[in-house]
């Protein structure tokens, strides 16, 4: 189930999907309360009716928010919406990985990366 902008999930508002990915979406939304957008990671519907995806998204988020460094995002919160799971974290405005790679075929250059 893809949100549409405007929508509304765990009380934040939906902004735009920021990306989807093996276990499920994330996307751009208004915290509920406070003035910041958070990313809020969703996981795939069909994934959360199997017990061990839903155990690795709920540990992924346990872990995760444990962590405390400068380079890794942070984790605000999770929960269950209905049958379904999020996380929310920090956003961090910026391309990813994947447009990095695709933008430098041959590598970063070395500006770029410091």
């Amino acid at each position: 189930m893809a949100l549409q902008p405007g929508s509304t999930f765990a009380g934040y508002v939906i902004e735009r999907r920021i990306g989807v990915g093996g276990m499920g979406a994330v996307y751009l939304a208004k915290h509920p309360r406070l003035p910041r957008r958070d990313a809020l990671k969703i996981l795939d519907a069909g994934l959360g009716a199997d017990q061990g995806f839903r155990a690795r998204f709920e540990r992924e988020a346990e872990l995760t928010s444990r962590l405390d460094h400068p380079n890794i995002v942070t984790i605000h919160d999770r929960g269950l919406e209905g049958d379904q799971l999020w996380i929310s974290m920090r956003y961090v405005d910026g391309v990813d990985a994947a447009q990095l790679i695709a933008q430098y075929p041959t590598g970063l250059p070395v500006e770029r990366a410091l």
